[in-house]
């Protein structure tokens, strides 16, 4: 018996999207690379040669490879040798690629692919270099620097399979490549507790972590009758459920305790939840995607 197929998932940028990301990347406002991401994560996306252009005082991060002994034998103080490329910055982006996010309408994780698009997009036009972190692809971590790699970046996360390692891979892909520091990670968090010590562990690190959830429209307002069609990601059993009204109940009770368990989740670690209502058809446009350009500008 041939095992059912997932839900076919669309092209996540049409050609509508990508006229309209460049209207996106030009909107005014400043991305937040945060101060940690200042201090490590951009020598993770630079390399550590360049141009001397003077010293600053050393702050903890700092590679130590940069001190300037000389001057803290003159001074009895601490300075790292500052070149051209310290005053760029990076910005990592973690991408869910679990079979739980190909559910919704439209399917959750186009609408994770565009909000990845839009988020890597405005740091490589406003900073220097992004890092996309995709466990479960064959390179979990790849490195872009400047918008005019924006195409590939395109590319890249059209490619990306669909996969479902631990959150604790993410963490550790980061952690391989050195690139710790600002992190946007975009999941459905649909198991919070998974996404607890992963969460605290970057956190010990000093990484500033904003969690990013696409919502659906069945999020807010589930099927209330029919029958529901759902299909185990692992063992692929197709199952149709009709829905009653205790059913649709549950459900709405169901959903009310995993947002609140997701918002505990982001509260305990000391970092933002933010929900991003995906638009329901597939005619983007600009005054929908303006609420990620404002959240990253905070």
């Amino acid at each position: 018996m041939a095992r059912p197929s997932l839900p076919p998932l669309p092209d996540p940028f049409p050609r509508a999207f990508r006229e309209l990301l460049p209207a996106l990347l030009a909107t005014r406002g400043r991305f937040d690379a945060g101060r940690v991401e200042r201090l490590r994560a951009r020598r993770a996306v630079l390399s550590q040669s360049g141009t001397f252009v003077g010293h600053r005082r050393y702050v903890r991060g700092d590679d130590l490879r940069r001190l300037d002994w000389a001057a803290y034998a003159r001074t009895g103080e601490l300075f790292t040798k500052q070149l051209q490329e310290d005053d760029r910055r990076a910005v990592t982006v973690a991408l869910d690629l679990s079979a739980s996010l190909c559910c919704g309408t439209p399917p959750r994780r186009t609408a994770a692919m565009r909000l990845a698009a839009v988020i890597a997009g405005l740091a490589l036009a406003r900073l220097d270099g992004v890092s996309i972190v995709a466990p479960g692809a064959s390179n979990s971590l790849v490195r872009f620097a400047g918008v005019a790699q924006l195409p590939q970046l395109l590319e890249h996360l059209r490619g990306l399979p669909i996969a479902s390692p631990p959150p604790e891979a993410a963490v550790a892909s980061m952690l391989a490549g050195d690139a710790v520091g600002r992190v946007h990670w975009i999941s459905d968090f649909a198991r919070p507790a998974g996404f607890r010590r992963p969460l605290l562990g970057l956190r010990r690190r000093g990484a500033r972590v904003t969690g990013w959830l696409p919502t659906v429209a069945e999020d807010e307002a589930p099927p209330a009758g029919g029958y529901l069609r759902v299909v185990d990601p692992e063992t692929f059993e197709d199952l149709r459920i009709p829905v009653d009204a205790p059913f649709h109940r549950e459900l709405v009770r169901q959903l009310t305790l995993l947002a609140r368990q997701q918002d505990h989740l982001f509260a305990e670690a000391g970092s933002a939840l933010l929900r991003w209502p995906a638009p329901r058809d597939d005619a983007p446009r600009l005054r929908d995607h303006l609420p990620i350009v404002a959240a990253l500008a905070r």
